[in-house]
C-alpha cells in the first residue's frame, strides 16, 4: 500500500501523469481516495488488472489497460474510454478504502521523503485533519541542501496539495529568485501540515496553529529534516522557528544571523512572507521586502561556507 503511494508524483507538474504498477486491483481500489489526496491534479494508474483514472474531480475504475504506448496523451485517452465505473455505478459501493494509522514511531522510521509523504496523507495526530481537505507535505529536491520551513498551508495550498503556492508563496518565489535561489533546488515545507481555519461565509479564514498542534505535527518536520539532512534550515516566521528550535522565538531579536542547530547544521530565522503582505503602506512593504531578500541571500551564501 505504501509502495503504491510512493509511486505517485506530487503536484508540481500539473500535466497528466501515468503511473505503471504491478499491484493487485483490490489494493489499487482501496487507495483511490488516498492517491487523489496525494496528487489532486490528473493521473492514471495502470496495472495488469486495473485502470484507475483521476481527472482532478472524480476517479473512475476499469479493467487493465494493455497499452505499451510511450505517449501519455494516448494512454490517457485509452484510460478515459476504458475506466467507466464511477460514482453512479452499483459496483462503486463495494470499494472499501484502506488507510494507514501512523503514530510518531511510524513517522520517525520513514526511510525516505516519499514514504513520509505517503504516510502523512493519513495523519490523525491532531484535530486539524478533520476540517482540512488534505495533508500538505513538503516538496522540492529530495537532495536539497537548504530547507525552508513555514507555518502551515493556506487556503490555496490546502486545495492544490502543495506548500507555498498562494499569495505568500508567490511573493516567496519572487524574493528567493531575486536572492539568487532556485525553488526547484530547495525543499519547501511547513511546521504544521494541515490548514487551520474558521469558515466565514464562503471563505476560510486562516487561524494560527497552537502549541498542541505544532507539537503533534513535530514528528513529521523532524523526520523530514533527518532524512533530508540539509546544511541550512531557513525558518519563515515564529511558528516555523519555534518548531525547529523547540522554544519560544521572537523573530525581530533572532532574525538575520546564523544559529547553530543541534544536528550541526545552520539555522536562520526571518519573517514569513505573509507578514510582508499585511504591511499597511508601500514604503514599509518595500523596506521589509528588501530585508527579507537580504535574509534569503544570507541563507544561500551559507551553503558555500
Amino acid at each position: 500500500m505504501l509502495d503504491l503511494r510512493c509511486q505517485m508524483p506530487d503536484a508540481r507538474n500539473p500535466e497528466w501523469q501515468v503511473v505503471r504498477t504491478s499491484h493487485a486491483s483490490a489494493l489499487i481500489d482501496s487507495q483511490a481516495a488516498a492517491l487523489a489526496d496525494l496528487r489532486p491534479t490528473p493521473w492514471v494508474v495502470m496495472a495488469p488488472e486495473r485502470t484507475l483514472f483521476w481527472n482532478g474531480q472524480e476517479y473512475r475504475f476499469g479493467p487493465g489497460l494493455e497499452d505499451d504506448s510511450a505517449d501519455p496523451a494516448e494512454i490517457v485517452a485509452a484510460a478515459r474510454s476504458i475506466a467507466t465505473a464511477g460514482a453512479g455505478n452499483e459496483w462503486w459501493d463495494g470499494i472499501a478504502p484502506v488507510r494507514l494509522h501512523p503514530d510518531a514511531a511510524d513517522v520517525a522510521s520513514s526511510p525516505s521523503l516519499a514514504s513520509l509523504r505517503g504516510k502523512a496523507i493519513d495523519c490523525r495526530m491532531c484535530d486539524l485533519c478533520g476540517p482540512a481537505t488534505r495533508t500538505v507535505s513538503g516538496e522540492g529536491n529530495p537532495e536539497a541542501r537548504i530547507i525552508f520551513v513555514g507555518e502551515q498551508p493556506g487556503d490555496q495550498e490546502d486545495l492544490q496539495g502543495r506548500p507555498f503556492v498562494g499569495p505568500a508563496g508567490q511573493l516567496f518565489d519572487r524574493a528567493l529568485k531575486e536572492a539568487g535561489g532556485n525553488r526547484a533546488q530547495a525543499w519547501i515545507t511547513n511546521a504544521v501540515k494541515h490548514f487551520k481555519f474558521v469558515p466565514r461565509g464562503n471563505r476560510r479564514i486562516h487561524q494560527k496553529p497552537d502549541a498542541v498542534e505544532i507539537t503533534a505535527c513535530s514528528p513529521w518536520l523532524a523526520t523530514e529534516r533527518k532524512v533530508l539532512a540539509p546544511k541550512v534550515t531557513v525558518m519563515l516566521g515564529v511558528t516555523g522557528a519555534s518548531a525547529v528550535l523547540g522554544r519560544q522565538v521572537t523573530v525581530s531579536r533572532e532574525r538575520s544571523r546564523p544559529i547553530p542547530l543541534a544536528d550541526g547544521s545552520i539555522g536562520l530565522v526571518t519573517v514569513h512572507p505573509s507578514y510582508l503582505l499585511r504591511l499597511p503602506d508601500e514604503e514599509s512593504k518595500t523596506r521589509e521586502y528588501t530585508k527579507f531578500v537580504t535574509d534569503l541571500r544570507m541563507a544561500i551564501s551559507a551553503l558555500a561556507g
